[in-house]
């Protein structure tokens, strides 16, 4: 499957905040990794503009998986993509204060797990 492509820009993240009063930004994992990928460092770059533009935001790092592997494996790997996030921008000079991570495993699907391209979509991390 091609790699998923998102462009984000910390002004429309700013723009979503606004609108919705939250803002839903996918940073996509390979099957059972936390490590962050060239992609998932530019959007953490704007995640860390965004928040030095906006010194009173904090914000919610959650982390998903796809459904391979056992539930438990599942949540704890979750968890560690969150925290891989949230690491990333805490190293980029934001307080971890304004951070919070957490993991639901495989249970917040956003695609079927029964294709590829589903599963990829669902290791994520919002």
């Amino acid at each position: 499957a091609a790699p998923m492509v998102q462009v984000v820009a910390a002004s429309k993240l700013w723009d979503e905040l606004s609108r919705h009063g939250f803002v839903t930004l996918y940073i996509n994992f390979a099957t059972g990794r936390y490590d962050l990928e060239a992609d998932g460092l530019r959007a953490v770059g704007e995640i860390v503009r965004l928040l030095n533009d906006n010194p009173a935001l904090a914000i919610s790092i959650e982390g998903h998986t796809d459904n391979v592997g056992d539930p438990a494996s599942n949540k704890a790997l979750s968890e560690n993509r969150a925290r891989s996030v949230m690491n990333a921008v805490v190293a980029a000079g934001i307080d971890a204060g304004r951070l919070s991570a957490v993991g639901f495993g495989q249970e917040v699907p956003i695609a079927d797990n029964r294709s590829e391209e589903g599963r990829a979509k669902n290791r994520r991390v919002e």
